[in-house]
């Protein structure tokens, strides 16, 4: 009888709350409140309470204090004098591959200059001490009193060591460490495990659907198992519920608690009214706990957005799907008709220019690549408070731009974020939320460069994305590969995945980098492994860097250098034209399975076409690889060398042999 009273008081609540905000939820995010229970701080001696115990703490540099304090008696004090010491402050704690940590420290800090300022991040490393990723959110500088600095982290699945770090944290790019005064305290690490996830796959786009499409809806549920580990079940609970506070449906699911992630389909209800609904979800956990509460937005249209991510992912335009392979722009100028011309000839059908945002005559800029047939992400990446110097009126300004260029026909999407990380969460959902209400015929598009920071983003935007940049500073392109992968896999096909390729020079940004500009094959072979993890748009980065070899001419000097772009340029093209003539394929999304041997270092996968099977394939190291698998029933090779793949046959599996960095298409005839 409690629990029945209980459910009860909570839709009565629901539905009284649907009904005085029914226009705020049909235009909002889809909004999630879970009750997990907290898990321990990992970090031992967290306040230095018991001196410098369980930290590393390289002599002569900081030491504990018991004059100054945010809680109990003690701090971690450190002073820098010398902008060349560069130190941090560290401890190992025992968390596990796939834990989702959240890490903070309370900071106070007295004349800090330079670099980015006090920080804490968390890192990890692979059994052989190599660096894997880390987290590493912004601090601040100059005179502050205790504030709470950190961010999310996910230990990957090879970390045999994740640890948690203080420091002064230098830019980008610079060898130089900043200089002042910082007291660190009340450092804390904490597994958050959720109870439940709950994602809905379908209608994936906002909440979108077309009046008479009887497509099933999907969420993908996940419950975490009970702390005794005994096998128990939860239930799903969903309601839809309309725009003046009526139950049109419900339904009960009923899925084990076990940590695994499941979808749950629901049976669409027919000839539903053009109009705003909410799909509202709360589940119980095994002891009977409401534990999760979820609303999502649903719009029943007459008409399919002009432009939105469809059930696969890719993006639609006046009803085709459509591939962005675009550059990013820096400069006003480099969106003049000599530019375009040249970006619109060399095979590129979409532009980001950062200048837009905040450089002058917005809309010229949209006519003149429509004019040019180009495609605009237009960016408002700026425009948040503490950026470009717009303060608490920069969410205005963004819905100014919003307002007026909605209906530009050059308009592909909005460029909501560049690299800003979780702890940029909540100004991301006020930025979506602000996008979904003013234009719904637009996606939002952000880029992150953490895997962590790509999962925190799925609902705050409809199109993910990564940039790996692995030419010029790794031993390999593998991260391409990694991070298309897990960008896919977080966006589950509901969301758009645009990967950002590298066509600069990392010695540009980079001193410490030796002059690598990416040649022809690493460029192509950055595109197929795109295409073959799952990308369905390459926005390259980027035309502006093409002029410079070095930090000194593009920041010192600011010598462009045009015969060397024009040669970099060519390779370009080059690249482009060959995966323009790719991206049909991609489109057509008929792909076929293969049963490829566990960690191959040749990247395939496989896409029918007509009467051929294109196998698309890129070996990611700068030596000669080969893999070995059976071919899919009914197909051949016919011929055994196509470009750079070389391929033999024997005992029922072919081999293919790849060069350093090779990729390319492979065809298969039918038998």
């Amino acid at each position: 009888m409690k629990k029945q009273q209980t459910q009860k008081y909570f839709w009565a609540t629901a539905l009284a709350l649907l009904s005085m905000t029914a226009c705020a939820f049909a235009q909002s995010i889809p909004s999630v409140t879970s009750l997990p229970e907290n898990s321990p701080n990992l970090v031992q001696n967290a306040g230095f309470e018991n001196g410098s115990a369980n930290w590393h703490i390289p002599e002569n540099t900081a030491q504990v204090t018991g004059d100054v304090a945010h809680h109990g008696k003690s701090s971690l004090y450190y002073k820098n004098d010398s902008e060349d010491q560069y130190k941090t402050f560290t401890q190992e704690v025992d968390a596990n591959p796939g834990d989702h940590v959240f890490f903070s420290a309370w900071v106070k800090t007295k004349d800090v200059v330079g670099g980015k300022g006090v920080g804490v991040y968390m890192q990890s490393a692979d059994a052989d001490g190599k660096y894997i990723n880390g987290s590493f959110p912004v601090g601040y500088g100059g005179t502050r009193d205790w504030n709470r600095i950190g961010s999310e982290y996910i230990v990957p699945a090879n970390a045999a060591k994740v640890t948690v770090g203080l420091y002064l944290q230098r830019a980008h790019g610079e060898i130089k460490a900043p200089v002042g005064t910082v007291w660190f305290d009340d450092i804390n690490v904490q597994i958050q495990k959720p109870a439940i996830h709950s994602f809905l796959l379908f209608p994936n786009y906002r909440g979108t659907v077309k009046q008479g499409d009887n497509t099933p809806w999907k969420y993908e549920v996940q419950v975490a198992p009970t702390q005794n580990g005994n096998e128990a079940t939860a239930k799903v609970f969903t309601k839809l519920i309309s725009s003046s506070g009526e139950l049109v449906f419900q339904q009960e699911d009923a899925i084990a608690a076990d940590g695994q992630a499941k979808q749950l389909a629901l049976k669409a209800p027919q000839n539903l009214w053009v109009g705003d609904y909410t799909l509202l979800q709360y589940m119980e956990d095994p002891s009977g706990e409401l534990r999760v509460i979820s609303n999502y937005p649903i719009h029943i249209v007459s008409k399919m957005p002009k432009v939105y991510i469809d059930a696969s992912g890719f993006t639609v335009v006046n009803g085709k799907r459509f591939f962005p392979m675009g550059v990013y722009l820096r400069d006003a100028s480099d969106s003049n008709d000599e530019n375009l011309t040249r970006i619109a000839a060399g095979g590129f059908n979409t532009i980001l220019s950062y200048a837009y945002g905040t450089a002058k005559n917005p809309e010229t800029y949209l006519k003149r690549a429509q004019s040019h047939n180009l495609k605009v992400v237009f960016s408002i990446k700026d425009l948040y408070p503490e950026q470009a110097n717009h303060g608490e009126d920069a969410f205005n300004i963004a819905t100014k731009y919003i307002n007026s260029l909605h209906d530009e026909p050059a308009l592909l999407a909005w460029y909501a974020s560049d690299e800003m990380g979780a702890r940029w969460l909540p100004k991301l959902r006020k930025m979506y939320n602000i996008a979904n209400l003013l234009d719904p015929n637009h996606p939002t598009f952000q880029v992150q460069n953490k895997v962590v920071d790509i999962e925190a983003a799925f609902n705050t935007t409809d199109i993910l994305g990564a940039d790996p940049y692995p030419i010029g500073r790794a031993d390999d392109l593998t991260q391409t590969s990694i991070h298309t992968r897990s960008t896919a896999q977080v966006a589950r096909n509901a969301k758009g995945v645009w990967i950002v390729p590298q066509i600069f020079n990392w010695s540009v940004y980079d001193k410490k980098y030796p002059d690598h500009a990416p040649t022809l094959d690493e460029m192509r072979n950055q595109a197929y492994q795109a295409l073959i993890g799952g990308a369905k748009g390459l926005i390259w980065y980027s035309y502006f860097d093409l002029p410079y070899k070095s930090y000194e001419e593009k920041y010192k000097t600011r010598q462009k250098d045009m015969a060397y772009f024009e040669t970099r340029w060519k390779d370009i093209t080059s690249m482009a034209s060959e995966i323009d003539a790719v991206i049909p394929l991609i489109l057509q999304d008929k792909k076929v399975s293969l049963q490829l041997p566990e960690n191959a270092p040749i990247e395939v996968n496989a896409w029918q076409s007509d009467d051929a099977l294109l196998l698309l394939m890129a070996n990611s190291y700068y030596t000669e690889k080969n893999i070995t698998f059976a071919l899919p029933d009914g197909w051949k090779i016919k011929d055994a060398e196509q470009g750079a793949i070389k391929s033999t046959f024997s005992n029922g599996k072919a081999t293919f042999t790849l060069p350093s960095v090779g990729s390319g298409v492979f065809r298969l005839v039918k038998n």
